[in-house]
């Protein structure tokens, strides 16, 4: 005698991964409420680092808030109590910063600068050893806890993210029906949720998963259960849960994998799982799931996966996900004995087909792909309001009140993004141009600088800024054919006198000459060159290209122009 079973069907998948943004919001408060307030930025250059976490934290190290940083790198802390407080700014692919401790009189507000390293921390370099001992609560500095900490920050933005409710999501839905061995589909039907909802994942409380397992019986079936970033983040968790490295095979090729499992058999089923990270920038990409304790056959071809993206503000979503279940077929055998077999597999799943922010804007397709960035002045610490952007010529948007924008739904490729300014295109001097690989369901991110004529030529002569004297001879090297003379030498000299105010009987004289020449080599590929000199002098350009000189130029710096454009054309 045979019979058959179909399992029942339900499950809750992986919550939303990102950051509430509210950099610099602020909440209604007492009367007598004050702020820590103040930036993050680049410790060698002093440029407003966007998108990191800003974390306030108790005396005692208790997580108290969450900010994001705006485009320049600010953010503000509303706090209605005096005390002792302290900031910790979290990057992923980069060193955690945690400040002194910063106090709070109940009279003035606190500001404060934090300066975050450049230099990004590799994952790549850390071996993963065969048979390594899995870990619980890994110590400092171990090979582990350095993997852990990457996927740490991108799960508490997840978690972040989804209290906060920033964003809208349109969701498709399947469900499909896969052969026993989960490679080939039988049958397949999938719908889209127009209702734009706020909250697509959501998991059970820790302590309810951990105490009744991730699968309950109901009825004539089971319910099915994933773990959100709450879940994942949580001490009840990590204190049942150890981790490990290891390597990524096939599809999770190149990945460097952080392994977990459950440390004993509890008597309900549990999970263990791997967290992918690409190495090169500590970017969490994916978790696959299985689950544990199930007395299934096959077990090991069930379980979830969940695909995570970050957005260039420093929040995170889940783009899709997925989970297997059982299809089982019991047998009656002689003796009355019950032989279970597992005979198909049904997957249920998602993708986050648009995300809309609260104004409304598309933030994402998942049909397209989207270059968004920001445009900042050119020191790299305020954003620029109303600039112009092009992407490859013709398409242009402006930049927003924060000096965001965003080019949505492009076709798949390879596309060039530049500050539009009038005034450098007309000498020809437009800055480099910023290339983005665009993918469907992706966001390419972009940061550009915004450069007035002068700006952008001091930041070439590397100049923080130019004195009333000074001015900058400009120009473009190149063959008698007008090809680019890459590769040719520039020499430029001019001579420079000092002299001495005259007096009432004192006439004027000379009392310092000098000779100041600059030796370059043409590396653009437009075959541009510049230098600062001084204005009202006449200045010597001599080309060279093959150990051939050129014949010299002499011209005259104008006292009433600040750029001179000279063009030179190599022997």
């Amino acid at each position: 005698m045979t019979f058959c079973g179909m399992v029942t069907l339900r499950f809750r998948a992986l919550s939303q991964v990102g950051l509430l943004l509210v950099a610099l919001g602020v909440h209604p408060t007492a009367a007598r409420s004050q702020a820590i307030l103040g930036t993050l930025v680049e410790a060698e250059t002093g440029a407003g680092i966007e998108g990191a976490a800003i974390i306030l934290l108790d005396e005692s190290g208790d997580q108290l808030s969450w900010r994001l940083t705006d485009t320049a790198g600010r953010f503000n802390f509303q706090i209605d109590r005096s005390g002792r407080f302290r900031l910790r700014a979290d990057r992923i692919g980069h060193a955690s910063v945690l400040t002194d401790l910063i106090t709070l009189d109940g009279v003035s507000n606190a500001v404060q600068r934090i300066e975050a390293p450049v230099e990004a921390i590799l994952l790549s370099g850390i071996e993963v050893e065969g048979g390594r001992r899995c870990e619980v609560r890994p110590e400092d500095g171990v090979a582990t806890a350095r993997v852990w900490e990457e996927a740490r920050k991108a799960l508490e933005a997840a978690s972040q993210t989804l209290r906060g409710g920033a964003y809208r999501y349109v969701i498709r839905r399947y469900e499909r029906e896969l052969d026993a061995t989960g490679r080939r589909v039988q049958s397949e039907e999938s719908r889209i949720l127009r209702r734009v909802t706020r909250r697509p994942f959501v998991s059970l409380d820790v302590d309810d998963l951990l105490s009744q397992g991730f699968v309950r019986s109901d009825g004539d079936g089971s319910v099915y259960y994933a773990p959100d970033a709450d879940v994942l983040l949580s001490d009840p968790f990590l204190d049942t849960h150890c981790m490990r490295l290891t390597e990524g095979r096939d599809e999770s090729e190149g990945m460097l994998g952080l392994a977990f499992e459950p440390l004993e058999d509890r008597g309900v089923v549990e999970i263990s799982g791997v967290l992918w990270l690409n190495p090169d920038d500590g970017r969490l990409q994916w978790l696959d799931y299985t689950y544990e304790y199930l007395d299934v056959p096959d077990a090991d071809r069930l379980g979830g996966r969940v695909q995570f993206e970050g957005l260039p503000n420093g929040a995170w979503i889940v783009l899709n996900w997925s989970i297997r279940m059982p299809i089982l077929s019991a047998t009656i055998l002689d003796g009355g004995r019950r032989r279970t077999t597992l005979v198909a597999i049904r997957e249920e799943g998602g993708q986050v087909v648009r995300v809309n922010n609260r104004r409304g804007e598309r933030v994402l397709d998942s049909r397209t792909g989207t270059i968004e960035g920001v445009v900042l002045d050119s020191l790299g610490t305020k954003p620029v309001e109303g600039a112009v952007v092009t992407l490859d010529g013709p398409v242009q948007v402006e930049t927003d009140t924060d000096g965001r924008f965003r080019f949505s739904s492009l076709a798949q490729g390879r596309y060039g993004v530049r500050v539009s300014n009038t005034a450098l295109d007309t000498l020809g001097l437009a800055p480099e141009t910023v290339y983005a690989d665009v993918t469907p369901g992706r966001i390419s991110s972009v940061r550009l600088q915004s450069y007035g004529l002068l700006a952008f030529l001091l930041s070439l002569c590397d100049q923080p800024e130019l004195p009333g004297d000074k001015g900058v001879l400009v120009g473009y090297v190149h063959d008698t054919a007008g090809n680019p003379a890459v590769g040719a030498g520039l020499s430029i000299t001019w001579r420079e006198v000092t002299r001495l105010a005259p007096g009432s009987f004192v006439p004027p004289r000379v009392v310092n000459t000098m000779y100041w020449w600059s030796n370059m080599t043409v590396e653009r590929e437009d075959g541009l060159y510049w230098a600062c000199g001084p204005l009202g002098t006449t200045v010597e350009v001599i080309a060279t290209w093959n150990d051939v000189e050129s014949e010299p130029i002499r011209l005259r710096f104008p006292e009433a122009a600040t750029v001179l454009r000279q063009d030179v054309v190599t022997p």
